[in-house]
């Protein structure tokens, strides 16, 4: 049987969920993800893995996509279509398999993308200048930050076969089962890595404590809190270590000048890192902070990197937003959201208090492989494709 991952833009991490869930069920099934790309190429992290098949269309113009989309919807082959975020390239193309071949429709919700819209535009003053950036929404329906996308198909997700969401609040708005991102546990493995020959590649210190910041920056990623907060600390041995950046993205480039100029030689960036390589950094770090402000944007979200940092045993800091307090129970240390100094302090903590930390770490990795490892992610997987006649049918 194959089944058909459907994703809203190949070139970004918006497809790193579906990549993972992938991996999980590419052993028992054919796999291919289907999306447009809207930059150059397949997002960096993805494109050295030749074991996914992926197909996929150049977006250009700005009636031609629509052209280029259906055309993409004829060339999925899936038994079953799995569509990552109710979307226009995701679940309207899947709904239109669906339809037109009689194939079951999966749906999964791993944030609210409306909610994301709707920060961004509640957010801008009210005239002219907004009344002109709904209108170009309009126009450009197909697009992943076009408000009227993600609206219509916040109300369509009704019409999915099965969904699968990613956070508690998310399964009360949407229904359907709980899927956390789950992460590979022998691959990110602490026991793998020699943390000081690492840290000597790259040219850090032994005697630097290293609090790590993993993942693609974004305003309410709650990082320039996390810098504010290093500061605050006062301990010139910290090093704050950003792995992400990309040197085309605005908002990141603005964000490296800015922690430059507040934290001169103790911030240090690193652009994208392909998926093998995640566990290698991490490694590094001696503290993760995972620092989420609170709003639409953040309210369904549970960032995927907290998985990768409790199975490297790693002592995590997270804000007290979506999920996190309940993953990281008696395993991590909860901060309310923008809250610099009380982030600062419980920095402070943690680097003097090492067993505590060590020990919560060691908790977390146990809890990781138990809850949200690949395995435990499987079996919840494989019972939802097995309810329907399609795979019966395989």
């Amino acid at each position: 049987m194959k089944i058909s991952f459907l994703v809203q833009d190949l070139s970004d991490n918006a497809s790193g969920r579906a990549y993972l869930l992938a991996k999980i069920l590419q052993k028992h099934f054919k796999i291919e993800i289907v999306g447009p790309m809207f930059g150059g190429e397949i997002w960096p992290p993805l494109s050295s893995d030749k074991s996914i098949e992926y197909k996929y269309v150049r977006i250009k113009g700005k009636i031609k996509p629509y052209l280029q989309l259906m055309h993409l919807s004829r060339q999925i082959e899936g038994t079953i279509v799995y569509a990552f975020q109710p979307l226009f390239a995701t679940l309207g193309m899947g709904l239109l398999h669906k339809i037109v071949n009689n194939r079951p429709l999966i749906l999964d919700i791993d944030d609210w993308q409306y909610g994301f819209l709707k920060e961004q535009y509640n957010s801008r003053p009210l005239g002219l200048p907004s009344l002109r950036v709904l209108a170009f929404s309009a126009l450009n329906f197909y697009k992943i930050d076009s408000y009227w996308n993600a609206l219509f198909f916040d109300k369509m997700t009704c019409c999915a076969d099965e969904i699968t969401v990613a956070s508690t609040w998310l399964k009360e708005k949407f229904s359907g089962t709980v899927i956390y991102h789950a992460r590979d546990t022998e691959l990110f493995n602490p026991d793998k890595f020699d943390k000081s020959l690492i840290r000597k590649e790259y040219g850090i210190s032994d005697n630097n404590k290293i609090i790590m910041f993993f993942g693609t920056p974004r305003s309410y990623k709650g990082i320039e809190d996390l810098i504010t907060a290093v500061k605050l600390a006062g301990d010139n041995n910290i090093v704050l270590v950003v792995v992400g950046i990309n040197d085309n993205d605005l908002y990141a480039k603005n964000l490296a000048i800015n922690a430059k100029k507040i934290l001169g030689e103790q911030f240090r960036l690193f652009p994208w890192q392909d998926f093998e390589k995640v566990p290698k950094f991490l490694a590094m770090a001696d503290l993760v902070v995972i620092p989420q402000r609170s709003n639409y944007a953040t309210v369904g979200q549970v960032p995927a990197k907290i998985f990768d940092a409790m199975a490297m045993a790693k002592p995590i800091i997270a804000t007290s937003v979506s999920d996190h307090r309940k993953i990281l129970n008696d395993c991590g240390w909860i901060v309310e959201p923008q809250n610099p100094k009380q982030l600062s302090e419980a920095i402070r903590h943690v680097f003097e208090n090492p067993q505590t930390a060590k020990e919560r770490g060691s908790k977390a990795r146990q809890r990781c492989i138990e809850r949200y490892s690949y395995k435990a992610a499987e079996k919840v997987l494989l019972g939802i494709f097995k309810k329907h006649k399609a795979f019966q049918r395989a």
